[in-house]
Formats: C-alpha cells, structure tokens, sequence
C-alpha cells in the first residue's frame, strides 16, 4: 500500500509545492489524531477488541487467519479452519486480504497475537486514508488548511466510526488513492501511470468487495467528467484496466469457485439490498458525542456538520474560481448525487438498474455503504470551502481543524478487554492437529453467530473447527448443529466418527444450572471413549478415543 501510495504521488504537480516539513508534519499529526480518534486502540494493541459482537470476533479470528497462513501454509490460505471439512471457508465471506497484510508485521512483532493484528491494520488503514486524503486535496487546491479538514472529515467521519467492528469497512483509503492515480494518470498519461490506477483499484476491491465497487464505479463518473481527447489518456485507462483484472483474478476466481462449491453462488437477491438500503434517518445518524442529539438508525452515514457547510462553501467559492476548481467541484457534485440516489437501494432505481448491468454486483447486497462515496466526495469539495474561508489565517484554520476533530469524536472506541483465555486453549495448542468441535454448538441459524466465540478462541490453537460463522453457511450445517446439539449420544456421536472428529470441548460456564446437570449426566455411558485432557470446572478438553461402543450405538 505504502509502495502504491508512492508510485501514485510521482510526476503529480501539485498547486504549490509540497515541502518536506509540511510531510512531517502531516505524518506527526496524524499519527496523533489517529491515536486519539481509535482510543484505546493503541494502549491495548494486544488485549483490547470487539469481542463484544459477532461481527467484531470475526474480524479479530479473519486477520489473524490470514497472519497465521501466510507465515505457516501460505497455499492454504483459503482453507480456512471454520466448518470444517469444507474447503475455502475463507471464500464464504469477505477475505480481507489487505487488512491481513496490513496487520502481518504486528501479528510477527507479537508473537501471532491476532488482536494486535487486528488493531494495527485498524491504526494503519485509518492513517493511510488520513494521509492520502490530505495528499489528494494538497494536490487539487494547493491549501494544507484545506487539506487536513478534507482529510479528518473523511477518515474519521461517523460511517467509519459506526464500524469498528468491521474491519473491511474501516479500509476506506482506496478511495482518494484512486483519484490520486488518476490525477497522475491525467498529468503523464503512460502505461505506467495506467499501471498505477490500476494497482490503486485492485488495492480498493482487495480491501473490501464493496470499495472495490464502489470506487469503479466513482472512476467512471470522474473519467467521464474530465474527459479528453488524448489517445495516451485512453490507452492509459485501458492498461489500468489490465493491471487491475490481472491483480484482482487470482483472488476472484477462487473465491468465486468456493462460494460455487457450497451452492452460494454469486450473487444475492435483489430484494435483499431493500432491507439493506439508506433511508433518510440513516444520513441522520452518527455515533459521534457530538451528535446524540441526532435520531438513531441501524446505520451512521450523516457526514457531519463542519463537512456539509464548507462544503457547501467550496460549491459557492468554485463559481469564482478556475475553470478546472469548477469542472472538479461540478464533477464530485454529481459523484455525490449519483451515490446518494443509489444508496437507497432498489426502490428508488439507480441500484436496481446498476445491477442489471454491471458484472457481479448482485453480490452486493448493502445499497446503505454507498454513504462512504457521499462523504468522501462532500470530504473533497469541503476542502475547496476550507481554502476559500482558511487562507492566510492560521489561528482560524487551527481552531476549525480542532473544533472539527472534537465534532467527530466517539472516543472511547467501543473496544473491550480479552477475556480470560481458557488453559484448554494452550492444551490444544501443543496437540496434533484433529478436528474439534466446540459446544454450546448453536444450532438456530438465529444464533449462528454465536460460533465466532469459538473461531476467536481458535486464535490460541488453530486447530480445525467444525463451528463456523461467515456470510455464507455450507449447505448441511443447519441440521449438522441439529444432530451434535445431544453430544455424546449415539446419533451424535456418529457423526462425530464420519467428521474425523479427534476433540471436543466444553464452556461448562455458558449453560444455565439445569442445562449442565443434563449435560453432565449424559457423560457417564461414555467414559471409555472420551478422554479428558484438561478440565478446571468451568471449560472440558476430552479427546475422542477408541473403546467399548456405548450402548445403542451399534458396531463400528
């Protein structure tokens, strides 16, 4: 990413020259806002994170996965140890990709922490959007005031704020890296300045799916707007299109033939994206202090205050301005338009109509996330408004710098501390490898979710689970949580055979006193075939074992 970001910042003029200390101080200050924004990210890197939610366990085990593949069994990176024995379980989800390798220099530093992972590539995906935010609005109006309102509107605006515990969706950086590219592409049109969008996009999708959407589709908008005539523009364009399908296929095709093999497909009904759409009090929403006063939804994308009325202000400044401020702010403005309307799904039908004929994008199923590209958008034209009001009056830009950071504040982030990591756990991290199941084993797709608490244990061991949580439930699961639900029984315990299931463990403490009286009576039939490894009265590690076949099960 940083290698993008580089490549994309060369043979860009900018309005005024940027100096060396004007990036330090960028990098100082938003290593400081970004610290103080995430608190306490930093403070807990290894012990603080949404273990609170399914969404937030999910993100901490998908990261660490990644670390752990890529620095044990980097071709099995798509196998991943959740519903097991399906293959490429990774593909049942959002890969995250560059979120993994965003946190792979903390998971190594940590010893193969997977909050560490995770928080730093939270950290990290939050500086670089910050970074090359200011870099992108530096570039457009010449005014670093400008930029930092630009670039603090944007990566910290209430959207990002209402997703901490959705790693993919905090990645919002691809966003004015690709107008970076395409503003080099625009300068130098070259293959290699081709090559460099294209590098930029594919960084976008392999963040999430849904930027990687989204940020096309807001290229095809700005290409259009600042459309020419030059045949080296166009061949540029079309070697970013290379680049980016030859980045991108490698991790689609599989993935796509993963989703295939469990009957997933790969798509998404369209009336899904009705129950997923922006309503009016969504825009209205954010989970900044500053803003409690605003109506609660299931969804945060208002932009925020200090946001909407410079930007507003740019519109009006741009009228006075160069032919090119005003092609700009006209361009983003319709962005701005167009992602609005189609953010409220199918209904109001741009999305529905989109669609239909855009390749793949009936796997998206989200219309809502669209509020990303308003706010990035609006964060632009702001920082047009921000060099009109701002310049050449330092104390002024300094104190709306603050006000605006103290506007979009929700600090504490909503982290919590680790749980007591069960001892069964580092038993099961020195045994041979076996397939383990994991109880309680919801069995109500209602509480699926409930299995990351045994894919975010799984961080401690790795151990192949037959739990699992992801966008994408193999067909089986449902009536396979059925039939374990009674373990040990003899139905389930036949299951359990034909799995290869070698271990099993308990969270004692989770059932309510009746349930563990049940459970534990059901133990006695099967003490010949259940050995314990490790057991302290509130979590049960046995390892399943031959023996005398309890009565009702039959001959092996």
């Amino acid at each position: 990413m940083l290698y993008c970001l580089a490549a994309v910042l060369r043979d860009i003029r900018p309005a005024a020259p940027i100096t060396l200390g004007a990036i330090a101080r960028l990098l100082v200050v938003g290593f400081l806002l970004t610290a103080l924004v995430t608190y306490p990210t930093l403070p807990g890197l290894t012990t603080h994170g949404r273990f609170d939610t399914g969404d937030g366990r999910f993100s901490i085990w998908n990261v660490g996965w990644i670390g752990h593949a890529l620095t044990t069994a980097p071709a099995d990176l798509l196998d991943a140890n959740i519903f097991h024995p399906h293959r490429g379980a990774l593909a049942y989800s959002e890969p995250n990709l560059v979120a993994g390798l965003l946190g792979l220099p903390a998971f190594l530093a940590t010893g193969g922490n997977a909050v560490a992972a995770l928080n730093s590539a939270v950290f990290g995906g939050l500086l670089l959007a910050l970074v090359s935010m200011w870099l992108l609005v530096r570039r457009l109006t010449g005014s670093e005031p400008g930029a930092y309102c630009a670039a603090i509107g944007f990566a910290f605006c209430p959207y990002v704020q209402a997703h901490t515990a959705h790693i993919q969706l905090v990645l919002v950086f691809g966003f004015p890296l690709v107008l970076l590219a395409l503003l080099r592409l625009r300068a130098r049109p070259s293959v290699w300045s081709g090559a460099g969008l294209g590098a930029a996009l594919a960084v976008a999708a392999l963040s999430s799916g849904y930027y990687g959407f989204f940020a096309a589709l807001m290229l095809a908008v700005v290409v259009v707007g600042w459309v020419t005539t030059d045949r080296r523009y166009w061949l540029a364009l079309g070697a970013a299109g290379v680049v980016c399908l030859s980045l991108v296929l490698p991790v689609l095709v599989p993935y796509r033939a993963a989703r295939v093999a469990v009957d997933a497909g790969a798509g998404v009904a369209l009336d899904e994206a009705h129950t997923y759409a922006a309503t009016v009090g969504t825009y209205l929403s954010s989970p900044a202090h500053a803003h409690q006063w605003l109506p609660a939804a299931a969804e945060s994308v208002f932009p925020g205050f200090a946001t909407l009325m410079l930007a507003a202000v740019g519109i009006w400044a741009s009228v006075r301005r160069t032919p090119e401020d005003r092609r700009t702010v006209a361009v983003l403005g319709v962005v701005v338009v167009l992602a609005a309307w189609a953010s409220f799904g199918p209904a109001a039908g741009l999305y529905g109509w989109l669609a239909s004929i855009v390749p793949l994008m009936d796997m998206l199923r989200a219309p809502v996330r669209l509020g990303i590209v308003v706010t990035f958008a609006l964060a632009v034209i702001a920082g047009f408004g921000a060099r009109h009001l701002l310049a050449g009056r330092p104390l002024l830009a300094v104190a709306v710098i603050g006000l605006m950071t103290m506007e979009l504040l929700a600090v504490p982030w909503p982290l919590r501390p680790e749980p007591p990591v069960p001892g069964a756990y580092r038993t099961l991290a020195g045994l041979a490898r076996g397939p383990l199941v994991e109880f309680p084993f919801p069995y109500r797709r209602a509480d699926f979710h409930e299995h990351t608490r045994a894919m975010v244990g799984s961080i401690h061991h790795w151990q192949p689970l037959v739990n699992g949580y992801s966008d994408v439930t193999p067909p089986g699961f449902e009536a396979l949580a059925l039939e374990l639900s009674a373990f040990p029984d003899p139905v389930s315990f036949e299951v359990m055979r034909k799995l290869g299931v070698r271990y099993v463990l308990w969270h004692l403490d989770r059932y309510n006193d009746e349930a563990r009286v049940r459970l534990l009576a059901r133990f006695a039939p099967y003490q010949d075939r259940l050995r314990t490894l490790a057991d302290d009265g509130r979590v049960r590690l046995v390892e399943i074992v031959d023996g005398p076949a309890p009565p009702g099960m039959g001959a092996r």
